[in-house]
């Protein structure tokens, strides 16, 4: 695993990890996005699974992880799908598998839409077009309810429990082992404050972008319905986010495209909650949709931007 850095537009740094494949002439990318919160390292476990036949690339979103906060706070969904599809580009015309989790999912649906480089497949992990008011509102308040400190890991990690309740407990510590940053001597989550009231509760940077766009849900259908690609929407059982009538939905918006998949023993955090088994499905959707193509640029690429 390496840590690397891409140089988006506007000159922010966003870091990610590169999980290179045993077998260097792979043929394609797997690139995962994170959801509200979490960083790269949530896909650890899925890096390990996918990296014997692919190279994993595991992006920090910006305001997350190890990329730069964003002084001017532009925390949108078109920001993050500007960024992605910038990153993408990247890679050229190498085969790319791409598998977001909330968030990120909708990140990607929406930079997909415009994008003409050959993606191989699309995993949304837990997320739709939609999310019920109630759920999102939950969700927000959970995060807004966490501590700005900590006085150890331990303190951050018990904090996180609280949350993912049903969390694999090593998958969970491993979360917590890179999810805080020293600030002036003290520790604090590394996701900016100033991105949950941004992506959230409309700042101007959305409400400008919201009217701009058209609303974000009704985009959301759209984008979904344009993508010409294999599509794997993999629900935990027991989500609340990513309700069963919603995946059945989305299934009949992608026709023969779509396929649904629900992971038990899961909740929302569908890749910590039960690991083995949403790893399983992911990986095998994806041998199922690859092809035999040569990767023609290099990811040094991506590094030269920076």
């Amino acid at each position: 695993m390496q840590s690397r850095f891409f140089q988006a537009r506007d000159g922010l740094r966003l870091h990610y990890l590169s999980h290179p494949c045993a077998q260097a002439n792979s043929a394609s990318y797997c690139i995962l996005l994170h959801g509200f919160t979490n960083d790269a390292h949530v896909w650890d476990g899925l890096a390990a699974a996918l990296q014997a036949q692919h190279h994993v690339v595991a992006l920090d979103l910006r305001g997350h992880g190890d990329s730069d906060w964003d002084p001017a706070r532009k925390y949108s969904h078109w920001q993050l799908a500007e960024d992605l599809q910038d990153f993408l580009a990247g890679f050229g015309d190498a085969d790319l598998h791409i598998v977001g989790h909330s968030l990120g999912a909708r990140v990607a649906i929406l930079a997909l839409e415009s994008m003409r480089c050959p993606i191989a497949s699309l995993t949304i992990v837990d997320a739709g077009p939609e999310v019920s008011p109630e759920a999102g509102e939950r969700l927000v308040k959970d995060v807004m309810q966490l501590p700005e400190h900590y006085a150890d890991a331990q303190a951050y990690l018990d904090g996180l429990a609280r949350i993912y309740v049903m969390a694999d407990t090593q998958e969970l510590a491993r979360v917590a082992r890179f999810g805080l940053r020293i600030d002036r001597g003290r520790l604090r989550a590394k996701t900016d404050p100033a991105f949950t009231p941004g992506i959230w509760h409309k700042s101007p940077e959305f409400r400008r972008m919201d009217k701009k766009n058209g609303e974000l849900s009704v985009r959301l259908w759209k984008a979904l319905g344009a993508l010409e690609l294999p599509v794997h929407i993999v629900r935990g059982q027991a989500s609340s986010i990513l309700e069963q009538s919603l995946a059945l939905k989305m299934v009949t918006v992608l026709g023969d495209r779509g396929l649904l998949s629900v992971v038990p023993r899961a909740g929302h955090a569908v890749m910590l909650d039960n690991p083995v088994k949403s790893a399983a499905l992911i990986t095998q959707f994806i041998q199922d949709n690859g092809s035999e193509r040569g990767v023609t640029r290099i990811e040094k690429e991506l590094e030269s931007r920076v």
